[in-house]
C-alpha cells in the first residue's frame, strides 16, 4: 500500500516538471540560465510546503506508531503528499509554456529519468525498510518523493543533457540548410547587433531598401544563432533571388555573435551600442564591447562597417577594423563621422533634423513619426548602410518619411476613449528609458502615468541606473505605477529622493494589478507610458 504513496508524491514530481518546463523553455533550454534563475531566488524552489508537509506527517506518524492497520497512516501520508504536491496558483502568466517539438523531447527525456529514479528509490526502500516497523515502509517512501520533489526541476537539466547528442545532430541538419539556403540566394547579408536599437534599426533599415530592392529580415528578435538558421530556413525556402538579407545578431555569451557570422557572412555590419544590457552575464563592460565586436572582425577586407561614433565603445571599433570601409555616424556631430545630425526637434509629430554627409556636404531634411532621441542614431545608422550600398540621401528621406515605429518600440497611439498609449514594453535600458520619459514629458494635457517594472540584467549598475530612473520619473510623470514591490525597490527610493508626491505613487504585484488600476483610473486626455515587461523569469 505505500506504493499508492509512491505514485502520489511521482504525479506530483510530473506535475512540477511540467509547470518548470515553462521558465526552462523561457531561459532558452540554456541549462546555466536555468540554473541562475532557479539560485536567484530560494523561494523558485517551492520547498517550504513539501517540507512541512512531511515533517508534519513524520511527527504525527510517530504519536501512531502503536496503532495497528495501515489504513490510519496511509490516509494520513496521502493527505499530507496531496497538499505537499498539490501545484500552488501561479500569480501570473504572460507567456505559456510551448509544446514544440524540442519542449517534447525534453519532457520525455526528463519525465522517464524522473520515472527510473522512482523505480529504483522504491526498491531501495523495500530493501531497508524495517519489517517489524510499519510504518517504516510510508515514512521512507514520503522521505523518498520528497526528495524527488524537490529535485524535479533540476532534471530538466539531466534531461537536457541526456537529449543533447539529439539536438546537436539536429542544430547540425537545421544549420547545413540554411548553408544550403544562403549559397543557393547569394544574398548581400547586413548583420546588425548592440546592447539596444539593433530591432529598431534593422527595421528602419528593411524599410528604407525596401523601395528599391527586395530585402528580408529576420523577424522580431530572432537574433541567435538558431532563430537566425530558423529564419533563413523559413522565410528564405521559396526565395529566388534576393538582393538584401538583415540579420540582426543578439549575444548571452562570448562568441554567439562570431558563430551567426559563421552562418551568414556579412559584408556590412552595423554597431548601434555596447551598454549594460545582459552585464550580469558578460561580467564587464569590456567583455560585452568585445562580444559586440565579433561582427566587425567577421567582415572581410572589403566589407564595410557602420558605427555610432556617439558611444565611445563602439566608435573604438574603427581603430580595430580590418576593413577597407568604417562609416561613423553621429547626433553630437562627432569628429570624423560621415553622416551628422543636426538641428534635431522632437515633438508630438515626430522627429525631425538634418542630415549632413560631411564628405560631400550634401544635406537633407528628415522627418519621422518616430518618438526618443535615440531613434534619430538607430535612423543615421539604417541611412548610412543604404547610402553606402547607393541610395541617395533624397531617397532615404522618402523612405524614412513613411516609417512607421517598431511593435512595443516606444508606439504612439490614441486610444477611442482618448488616452493615449506610448508602448515601450519590449525591454528597457538606460537610455531608451530617459528618451521615452522624455517623450512621455511632451504630453501636456491631462495625467502623465508612468507604468514600469524597471531594469534587470544590469549586473552591479543595476540599483544605480535604476534609481536614476525613479529619479528621472518624478521628474517627467504625474502619477507613477511600479510592478513588484521587491524589484522596484530603486526606482521607489529614487521617486521619493526627488521628493515626488507619495499620493501618485502605488506599488502592485503584478502587471495585471496594475492594468486594472489604469482602468478604472486613467480619464481622457491622460498619456501613459508602458516602460518595460518583463517576463514570467522575474515574477
Amino acid at each position: 500500500m505505500y506504493l499508492i504513496v509512491a505514485l502520489l508524491w511521482f504525479l506530483g514530481g510530473i506535475l512540477r516538471i511540467l509547470r518548470y518546463a515553462r521558465f526552462f523553455q523561457i531561459e532558452e533550454y540554456q541549462n546555466r540560465r536555468f540554473w541562475r534563475w532557479l539560485l536567484t531566488h530560494p523561494e523558485r524552489w517551492g520547498w517550504r510546503r513539501p517540507l512541512l508537509a512531511w515533517s508534519v506527517a513524520l511527527i504525527i506518524s510517530f504519536l501512531l506508531i502503536e496503532v495497528q492497520g495501515e489504513w490510519l497512516p496511509l490516509l494520513l501520508y496521502l493527505a499530507t503528499g496531496l497538499y505537499a504536491v498539490w501545484p500552488p496558483r501561479e500569480r501570473e502568466i504572460k507567456k505559456r509554456f510551448v509544446p514544440t517539438q524540442r519542449a517534447l523531447r525534453l519532457l520525455l527525456s526528463t519525465i522517464v529519468l524522473f520515472g527510473a529514479l522512482t523505480l529504483i528509490g522504491i526498491r531501495l526502500v523495500e530493501i531497508i525498510s524495517m519489517p517489524d516497523v510499519p510504518l517504516s515502509f510510508y515514512m521512507l517512501t514520503a522521505l523518498l518523493g520528497l526528495a524527488l520533489f524537490l529535485l524535479a526541476p533540476l532534471l530538466l537539466i539531466a534531461g537536457n543533457v541526456l537529449v543533447y547528442p539529439v539536438e546537436a545532430a539536429l542544430r547540425r541538419v537545421y544549420l547545413q540548410m540554411a548553408h544550403r539556403t544562403l549559397r543557393r540566394l547569394q544574398p548581400t547579408v547586413i548583420g546588425i547587433t548592440g546592447s539596444y536599437g539593433k530591432t529598431s534599426t534593422k527595421h528602419y533599415l528593411a524599410h528604407i531598401l525596401g523601395g528599391r530592392y527586395h530585402v528580408v529580415a529576420t523577424p522580431k528578435s530572432y537574433n541567435t544563432l538558431m532563430g537566425v538558421s530558423l529564419a533563413i530556413n523559413t522565410q528564405l525556402k521559396t526565395e529566388r533571388a534576393l538582393d538584401y538579407f538583415i540579420v540582426e545578431m543578439g549575444a548571452y555569451v562570448p562568441g554567439e555573435i562570431a558563430e551567426i557570422c559563421a552562418l551568414t557572412r556579412p559584408q556590412i555590419s552595423i554597431v548601434t551600442a555596447v551598454g549594460p544590457q545582459h552585464l550580469e552575464r558578460f561580467g564587464s563592460m569590456e567583455a560585452i564591447a568585445r562580444a559586440k565586436f565579433e561582427i566587425v572582425a567577421a567582415l572581410p577586407q572589403d566589407g564595410a562597417a557602420v558605427l555610432n561614433a556617439d558611444d565611445p565603445a563602439v566608435r573604438a571599433m574603427a581603430g580595430q577594423a580590418q576593413v577597407e570601409t568604417c562609416i561613423l555616424v553621429s547626433r553630437e556631430e562627432a569628429a570624423d563621422a560621415h553622416l551628422v545630425a543636426r538641428n534635431v526637434q522632437e515633438s508630438l509629430d515626430g522627429l525631425s533634423f538634418e542630415v549632413v554627409d560631411t564628405n560631400t556636404g550634401e544635406e537633407r531634411h528628415f522627418h519621422a513619426s518616430l518618438y526618443g532621441l535615440h531613434n534619430v542614431t538607430n535612423l543615421l545608422l539604417a541611412a548610412a548602410a543604404a547610402h553606402h550600398i547607393g541610395l541617395p540621401l533624397g531617397e532615404i528621406a522618402m523612405r524614412v518619411a513613411s516609417l512607421e515605429p517598431f511593435e512595443h518600440r516606444l508606439q504612439r497611439r490614441v486610444q477611442p476613449g482618448g488616452i493615449t498609449i506610448l508602448d515601450d514594453a519590449y525591454s528597457a535600458n538606460p537610455v531608451g528609458a530617459e528618451n521615452a520619459l522624455r517623450v512621455l514629458g511632451l504630453h501636456e494635457q491631462g495625467r502623465r502615468i508612468l507604468i514600469t517594472p524597471g531594469m534587470v540584467e544590469l549586473g552591479p549598475v543595476q540599483d544605480e541606473e535604476n534609481r536614476r530612473l525613479g529619479e528621472l520619473a518624478a521628474r517627467y510623470a504625474t502619477d507613477i505605477v511600479l510592478v513588484g514591490a521587491a524589484q522596484t525597490r530603486p526606482i521607489y527610493e529614487g521617486i521619493l529622493a526627488a521628493e515626488f508626491d507619495p499620493a501618485h505613487l502605488h506599488v502592485f504585484e503584478t502587471h495585471a494589478e496594475a492594468v486594472a488600476w489604469l482602468q478604472a483610473e486613467a480619464a481622457p486626455g491622460d498619456t501613459v507610458l508602458f516602460l518595460n515587461d518583463l517576463p514570467d523569469t522575474y515574477l
